[in-house]
């Protein structure tokens, strides 16, 4: 072999190399892609399941009512939220009696359920458990019968008081790089 030939080879060899690493690069950061949007994709479809499960068991009185605030309206129900939240009172399944339920997100992108039973007519009052990591926001809406309303207060001194709204939309948008958002509507039967 002459020294021509021994580079060519050796450049078929390098360009054979770097195509493969090319390829597999891609196929790498495909599979890392997939597994991402299948993950959010399944936080997206539990955290809906579990907003559908326990609103549709909201009950409409004025000593437990549905209070959704939009982000930046004071005071916030829960000291620590920094985006729309949302309380509720209703029969929430596996539990006896009236338990009262709360969403929130925090500033760092955790969506937080709130707790309290049995139910003591006051928003603020129970324990908060891990719902969700990486949600960037979650925002609400709350249909009337006519139109959307960015909240809802159904306090006795509230704009719905003592009334419950036909259907809530829920707006989740899921991870840090390259966010999702996800969309729902939960029809309330008990309004």
């Amino acid at each position: 072999m002459t020294l021509i030939e021994l580079l060519v080879a050796l450049a078929i060899l390098v360009g054979v190399s770097g195509s493969a690493l090319l390829i597999f690069r891609g196929i790498t950061r495909a599979w890392r892609t997939g597994e991402l949007r299948t993950e959010r994709y399944q936080q997206a479809r539990l955290l809906f399941d579990l907003f559908e499960r326990e609103l549709t068991s909201a009950v409409a009185s004025p000593r437990y009512p549905l209070v959704g605030q939009d982000r930046g309206d004071a005071p916030p129900l829960w000291a620590e939220s920094a985006q729309d939240a949302l309380w509720f009172t209703g029969t929430v399944p596996g539990r006896s009696g009236l338990v009262e339920r709360g969403y929130w997100l925090t500033a760092e992108g955790t969506l937080m359920c709130q707790d309290d039973e049995p139910a003591d007519g006051d928003l603020g009052t129970g324990v908060s458990e891990l719902c969700g990591r990486d949600v960037e926001e979650m925002e609400f809406a709350y249909y009337d019968g006519e139109t959307w309303q960015p909240r809802w207060d159904a306090r006795p001194d509230g704009p719905q008081a003592g009334t419950l709204p036909k259907a809530v939309s829920i707006v989740l948008t899921l991870g840090r790089e390259r966010p999702e958002e996800f969309e729902t509507v939960v029809y309330v039967p008990t309004s």
